[in-house]
This record gives C-alpha cells, structure tokens and sequence, in this order.
C-alpha cells in the first residue's frame, strides 16, 4: 500500500503555525463571500481581496476547547493543540460577479494566499460544477481504520473476491485524501457536503481532522473551494465526549454552528442549521434532518435525541407545522418563482435501500430511519427541485421519483455501507436506479482487482443554464485504488460509475402541475 506520509505532502500555505485552521470559504454569492479562519494567539488578522483591506476582531471560541476526557488523552495524542483558538471571520462584499479573486491572510508571522471564483449572476448561461459529498466522518483513529467492505456483484469474468479481503484496501484517512485529491483536480465551483462530517460532533480531536484534510496541513481544499454543508446524525453526538447525553447533544451542535456560518433563516437559533444559498441561477437548500416530533415516532429521525430533555433552544424540528418546515415552503416557493434550479441537501436519505431505512417503529430499526423525510416529497416535486442529495446510508445509491434524482453520496471517507434489500425485504427500494454495491460488478484476477466496486468517491454535477431550462449531468466518481498482483494499492485513479445521468429540466416562474404527487 502507498505510505501515509507519502500522500500527506503539505502546501507552504497549510505549514505556517499561527494558523490553528487556514482560511475556508462559506457563503459564496456572486458579489459576497464569508472567509474565516482561526488562530493560536488573540492577535488580530488580515485580510487583503479585491483592493480590500480588512483587519479582524479575533473572538475566544470556548466551546472549541477539548473536552477534559480529550485532555486526558493528550499523550496519545500529539496533533493535539494547545490553548482556546481565537475565530476571525470578514464577509466580504462588492465583489464582481463571475471573476477570480486572489486573497492573502496575515496572520502573525504567518501568511496564506489562495483564490476563488464568485458565482455568476442569476441569468448567466456559465456552466457550473458542483461536487457532492456526505460521510467523511473524520477522526484520529480513522488513520489506522481499514473499513468492512462488503463483496458486491461479481463479473462474469471474474475470479471472485479472495476470501481474506473482507475488509477495505486503504484507511479511511487515506481514502478521503486520494478522494479529496480528484475533487481538486476536477475544479469544482463549490463544494456540497450532506452531513456526518466528523465522527462525534462533540468531539473536538475529530474536527480538528476534518480540518487537517480541508484547511490544514493534509490539504487546504476549502481555501480556494467554498463548502455548503449540513448537519448530519455524527453532528448531533458527542461521541467519546458524552455520547447521546442531552449536553453532549448541545455541545456537538454548537461546535458544528461555531463552524459554519450561513445566511440568517426565520429563526435567530436555527441560524446555520439550515438555510438558503443562491450561486448565480442555482438555489441550494440545506435542511437540518437531526430530529423531528412527536420523538421516537415514525415522524423522528433520531430516537436518540429528545426535545424534552434537550437543554438548549437551537435543536430544529422538521415536520409540518415547524418552523423549518414554514421556512422551507416559502423559499421553495420563492426559488421557483424566480426560475431557479433548485437541488436539495440535507443528511437523512428518505429514499434507500440501506442499513438505516426501517421506520422507527418497525424491530431491528436502527432509530435513525430518514422516511419522515418524505413529507417533503410532494412540495420537491411541486416546485421542481431538481436532485436532493443526502448521504447517512453510506451506499453510494441513486433513486428518481419523478423529475427528481435523490443521491445517497455518502462514500466521502468512512464506511462503505451497501444495500440490504435482499436480505431484508422491508427495506426494498422501489426508486431505486442505481446502487454501487450490486450494479458495478468487481472484476478480479486472483488478487488483483482490475475494475469495478464500492469505492469512496463523490458526485459531480455539472450544470448549463439556459433561460428556459437546465441541463444537469450527474456523475458518480469513485477513486480506484489500483493494485498490483500481489493485491497491494500502488497509485489510485479518478474512475466513473456506468450511471452517469443527464437531465433537461425546465425553469418555469410557477409550480408545477403533479396530478399525482410520490411518497
């Protein structure tokens, strides 16, 4: 297998040491931006964009600290930082639609420089590419993790999976960076990122991991590609911090708000948990899928998480009724009635055939089920969303109900998780098109695998707007670790899945007529 330390070659931006996480980008806009980043020291920071000087306010990030359990650790633990990092944060604005900006940070002793794209205006034809991705679940301990990795359909040429390969060819920690690498390569206007990002929001070791591989000394993607992420069931946990105890619930909700800032909502305290951005004729909105009312019915999403014993005010509902739920229909409404392309993001799939697709109520339910999701279903098909894009069940699957294209992409970096339906006829999938594990047959010869398999990867969408209507192209990507005989990885390769999908969608100013809306 090719050494970690090998792929870990670090850019002279991720090597300067005031930086405690190098500047990302949240919030792109065709004339705006947010940059953040965070310090060591209380020191203030600057920021040089578009004959912009700005100077920050560094504020003390508390709920950032490690937790005493995690100081404990810190022996074994050398990535380890010391003392309370310190936010700084500009959004910037007057910038010119559809240009490249270059922007340096100064930060003590230390300087990052990259660049970034604004969107274009809404009634530009520019082709856009976005990259989809979900489950990247990162932690120290992901570095030595080698993930089940179930046999998938063989091919008729194949000589089998050797029976001792029951798990996969690489870390997870290896896996995102190869994955995060043809992300890169692929120039992607921006990232979507459907939730579970760390494994234990609560827990602070695996944010800083994520940020090793995104703003750090691993790569520093997010410097120069901006991120629309949701919140995800990992977010909601303390994981070794707390588990599901209602504070440990909290604290992993504020680190992941303390994270990402997006624009403001209809409620103060749902800020950053779900929200709208519009990158030039595209509307992306992200929900927050974490829970749902009444608790532990077929309307949750997680039998973990109780609002009752919840001690905070920023834990979201997501059924009708809610606030969320309000908020949504209204931009839904208002995205159609502007002929946007409308895609959808949030964690929990409603439409699967994997490990987390019984309603809660049903035996052997994992608690986590997506379905109260599909209330949203007949509003998508109303307002003419185009794809909604989640992840949770790891599979890598897609489904179409309708107009719509509905991805499970959650095969970003941690488990590789796949279809059940045939051991489990419950959780038979009747949308289903298309699923890695069963439709990209392995192909081996001995111990070598030549093609084919459940891999980490993401989705690209590539999307030319015209006035009238959209074409949207949807490519599965997954990165092939290419072996030798003896069956050890030596490079990897940007591969395709055999479903690449392409789409004409109208962009009319009115709903749409659906006489029959699906659930």
């Amino acid at each position: 297998m090719i050494g970690l330390v090998a792929t870990l070659l670090l850019s002279q931006n991720s090597l300067q040491t005031d930086f405690r996480v190098t500047p990302y980008l949240l919030a792109p806009h065709n004339q705006s931006i947010t940059i953040t980043w965070f310090s060591h020291s209380n020191q203030p920071g600057t920021l040089t964009v578009a004959n912009q000087k700005f100077t920050t306010r560094p504020t003390k990030t508390s709920i950032l600290d490690y937790h005493s359990i995690e100081e404990a650790e810190r022996s074994k633990f050398p990535d380890m930082a010391t003392g309370t990092p310190y936010k700084h944060q500009v959004i910037v604005k007057n910038l010119t639609p559809n240009t490249t900006q270059r922007y340096t940070v100064t930060q003590g002793k230390s300087t990052y420089s990259a660049s970034f794209r604004t969107a274009p205006k809404a009634d530009s034809a520019t082709p856009i590419r976005i990259v989809a991705i979900a489950d990247c679940e990162t932690e120290p301990d992901g570095r030595n993790i080698y993930r089940e990795w179930s046999t998938g359909t063989q091919h008729p040429d194949s000589t089998g999976r050797p029976a001792d390969q029951k798990n996969y060819l690489v870390t997870e920690t290896q896996g995102f960076i190869e994955n995060l690498k043809f992300i890169r390569q692929s120039k992607p206007n921006l990232i979507m990122l459907a939730g579970d990002i760390v494994q234990g929001g609560g827990y602070q070791r695996a944010w800083d991991e994520f940020f090793f591989h995104t703003a750090g000394k691993f790569d520093d993607i997010l410097g120069s590609t901006p991120l629309i992420p949701a919140i995800g069931n990992w977010e909601n946990f303390g994981a070794r911090v707390g588990g599901y105890e209602p504070w440990a619930v909290k604290l992993a909700r504020d680190k992941y708000a303390s994270y990402f800032d997006a624009p403001a909502n209809n409620v103060r305290e749902y800020k950053n948990f779900y929200h709208r951005q519009d990158y030039g004729p595209v509307t992306i909105i992200t929900l927050d899928s974490s829970n749902g009312l009444p608790d532990n019915t077929d309307n949750d999403t997680n039998k973990n998480i109780n609002e009752s014993t919840y001690p905070g005010n920023n834990l979201t509902d997501l059924n009708p009724g809610s606030a969320q739920w309000n908020w949504c229909m209204d931009q839904l409404k208002e995205a159609r009635s502007k002929g946007q392309i409308i895609l959808v993001q949030f964690h929990h799939i409603p439409y699967s055939s994997g490990g987390h697709s019984l309603p809660t109520s049903l035996p052997d339910s994992s608690g986590q089920s997506g379905l109260a999701m599909r209330a949203y279903t007949p509003y998508f098909q109303k307002y003419g969303v185009s794809a909604i894009i989640c992840g949770h069940n790891e599979s890598f699957e897609r489904s179409q109900l309708g107009d719509i294209q509905i991805y499970d992409v959650g095969v970003a970096g941690d488990g590789l998780g796949s279809s059940i339906s045939d051991r489990d006829p419950r959780r038979l999938n009747p949308w289903r098109k298309w699923v890695a594990h069963v439709d990209s047959t392995e192909l081996w010869r001995g111990s070598q695998l030549i093609d084919g398999g459940k891999h980490y990867g993401h989705l690209e969408i590539d999307i030319i707007p015209s006035p009238t209507e959209a074409t949207l192209t949807f490519t599965p990507v997954y990165s092939f670790p290419v072996t030798n005989e003896q069956g050890k990885v030596t490079k990897f390769e940007r591969r395709v899945y055999n479903d690449q999908v392409t789409v004409n969608h109208p962009r009319p100013k009115k709903p749409l007529e659906i006489k029959t809306p699906g659930t």
